[in-house]
């Protein structure tokens, strides 16, 4: 009877874990949803309902961060992103979001740096090079407007 018992209690207890873990997936996918809606307050929500049941979750780190880009409120995104790292295995993804919020921000030189950490991880990522290339195309702009603008003084 004692077997039983701890049987039913190991069955139970891994009924829990699935329930969880269903739950945190159907939370994702809703705010996934409410992305694509451009309903970043309410997918805030929802994330932030997911972070309660996983606060180690690489993905609902990153659509916090995400999400909170998307209403520019840039150190708030990259203080997720960089929290992501922490429990991502593809670190290629956080760096190259990082980097994104960085671009955005005109903060060029961070930019090409976080690239070229996702482009470390990960030297198949496209989105690395994207992001790196472009950031790398606005600084030499910004460098040939500057030198344009000094020749007055010559």
């Amino acid at each position: 009877m004692e077997e039983e018992i701890k049987h039913l209690n190991e069955i139970s207890a891994r009924f829990k874990r699935m329930s969880a873990k269903i739950k945190l997936l159907t939370l994702i996918n809703k705010a996934k949803e409410e992305y694509d809606r451009f309903d970043f307050s309410q997918g805030l929500e929802t994330l932030e309902e997911a972070l309660k049941l996983d606060p180690e979750n690489p993905v609902v780190l990153r659509g916090i961060g995400c999400m909170k880009q998307f209403q520019k409120d840039f150190d708030s995104a990259i203080e997720f992103y960089t929290k992501a790292l922490e429990y991502s295995q593809t670190k290629e993804i956080e760096y190259t979001l990082i980097g994104m919020a960085y671009y955005l921000q005109d903060e060029l030189d961070e930019a090409v740096e976080n690239f070229n950490f996702a482009i470390d991880e990960n030297e198949n990522y496209d989105p690395a090079y994207e992001g790196k290339n472009q950031a790398m195309l606005e600084n030499h702009v910004k460098i040939l407007d500057l030198q344009e603008s000094l020749k007055k003084y010559f």
